[in-house]
């Protein structure tokens, strides 16, 4: 089932990666209203570990004393704060390896027309931005073939000074 899932993930990749993160509206919107607020630090956390990345997943094996010294948080607090995604389906256990921790598919929160919030698979949401992960050369070669000849159009109809 992983497999499946990975072969999907590596045609895509979710944007923009790195040195900035994009966090959309709703994503913001329903980590603000979480009470405790440090609810929100956990599952920010583990947007940017994955989203951060470009993936939907997060990237490396993180555990709960991890995440807990990073944010500077309680591991009881945590824990919970981890468990409360999981039963929302904000986090998916992908894999788990003893003392190494565990990857988590990170959900993206959705509002219904009922007033509440709730998870879905990035690949379903269409507010996220994707975008094809690898550009052949032949695309890039066809685009600067595109835009060489609308330069040269718009030299032709005179837009440009000519020096």
């Amino acid at each position: 089932m992983n497999e499946h899932k990975d072969k999907n993930i590596n045609s895509f990749e979710f944007r923009p990666v790195r040195p900035f993160i994009q966090i959309p509206e709703k994503v913001l919107m329903y980590t603000l209203q979480l009470t405790p607020s440090s609810f929100a630090k956990v599952y920010l956390y583990l947007y940017n570990l994955s989203f951060g990345a470009g993936k939907n997943y997060t990237v490396m094996y993180t555990s709960v004393r991890e995440i807990a010294r990073n944010l500077n948080l309680s591991v009881g607090r945590t824990h919970n704060a981890i468990s409360y995604f999981k039963k929302l389906n904000a986090l998916v256990k992908l894999e788990s390896k003893a003392v190494i921790g565990t990857k988590f598919q990170v959900n993206i929160p959705e509002f219904s027309s009922s007033g509440n919030w709730f998870f879905t698979e990035p690949e379903k949401v269409r507010y996220l931005m994707i975008k094809k992960k690898l550009l052949t050369s032949d695309k890039i070669i066809e685009s600067k073939v595109k835009r060489y000849k609308s330069i040269k159009n718009s030299l032709k109809v005179g837009l440009f000074d000519k020096e």
